[in-house]
């Protein structure tokens, strides 16, 4: 595959500058943390406020992932604005021909050329590491066709010779929810689990689950209804499983995580939501929720999601609504979504070159 396509820097031509963050600039990283928030909030209705110590250990490098961060600025009545901010990671264990990218603009700056100035800058990046591939998301709305080439997400991923591979649809659930909800969906789960358990912990797998667990995420990525992206899964080793819980202790993410555990002691499936510990945060995620091939038709999707929103009530009241995306060829998972109190709001495209 030949090299991602990018033009000529477009930073000139609007009076934008692209340069990376400084993980030292308490500012720098303030600004991030505002520009994503103000996204969020605009996307959502609620938003992430990770403090400035958990931002720059989100931005640190593991063995698995090199990754750097923009800031797309101007001058403004003699003021430097900062109005956007990019994301690259380059995956160091799989998908080694790939960068993941993400520019994020301003609620208030969009199309000043703020996307295509990181993104341009992202693409020079990747070409640079030798990586051939991008891969990046735009939100599009949930209504209308998704292909439409004027929706702002398609133009900009056009320009940069990426195509549309999967369409998620992205949900939000108003928080608190009501329990009584959660007690007549547990009402009806309860009756098909068939000697079927629910686990549930907080944080950190608990050692002895660790090899289990880290089958289970892989046949997460195995499953996961992605239509055309091309991705390779990754093994989850315990040591893994430990750097990835290590660096969410240090950003500041919390993880609440309920498992099915099946008759004969094996793990069958499990549900994760995962919120930070900044000040103000209001957002939380609804991330993977999985049931192995075998041990379908139990009603254990339900009941883990059930297990982990009544999670939400104890370690973290102060959430305001979850979201979560949903390929939209994944009725049973929609169907859950929908039970719950979930709700549309948008569609997400996963683009690749």
């Amino acid at each position: 595959m030949s090299h991602p396509t990018h033009a000529a820097d477009p930073a000139a031509a609007t009076g934008l500058t692209v340069r990376p963050v400084e993980l030292d600039s308490d500012a720098d990283l303030e600004a991030v943390t505002r520009i994503t928030a103000a996204y969020e909030e605009h996307e959502f209705g609620a938003s992430t406020t990770p403090t400035v110590p958990q931002t720059r250990a989100d931005s640190a490098n593991t063995k698995f992932w090199h990754q750097q961060r923009l800031l797309a600025e101007r001058v403004v009545a003699g003021r430097r604005e900062i109005i956007g901010t990019g994301w690259i990671g380059l995956p160091l264990a799989e998908d080694t021909d790939q960068a993941m990218v993400e520019p994020i603009v301003h609620p208030d700056h969009r199309g000043q050329g703020a996307g295509t100035a990181l993104l341009s800058k992202m693409a020079r990046i990747a070409q640079a590491a030798g990586r051939s591939t991008l891969t990046a998301w735009g939100t599009v709305p949930l209504e209308g066709n998704v292909d439409d080439p004027q929706l702002p997400a398609n133009r900009l991923a056009a320009r940069f010779g990426m195509t549309r591979k999967n369409i998620a649809v992205v949900r939000v659930l108003d928080l608190p929810m009501d329990l009584a909800v959660l007690d007549r969906l547990w009402t009806c789960v309860e009756p098909r689990l068939d000697g079927y358990r629910i686990l549930r912990w907080t944080d950190r797998t608990p050692t002895e689950h660790l090899d289990a667990y880290g089958v289970l995420l892989h046949q997460l990525e195995l499953d996961d209804p992605d239509e055309d992206v091309v991705h390779e899964a990754p093994q989850y080793t315990p040591e893994r499983i430990r750097i990835a819980e290590d660096r969410n202790e240090r950003k500041g993410l919390r993880s609440l995580v309920a498992v099915a555990l099946a008759p004969d002691g094996t793990f069958a499936g499990n549900s994760v939501v995962e919120f930070h510990q900044g000040p103000g945060t209001t957002l939380g995620i609804q991330e993977n929720t999985l049931v192995m091939p075998e041990h379908r038709g139990h009603r254990l999707g339900y009941a883990l999601k059930v297990t982990t929103h009544r999670m939400l009530g104890e370690h973290a009241p102060h959430l305001r609504r979850l979201v979560t995306w949903n390929s939209h060829v994944n009725s049973w998972m929609i169907r859950i979504n929908e039970d719950l109190g979930y709700r549309a709001v948008g569609r997400e495209v996963t683009y690749q070159s």
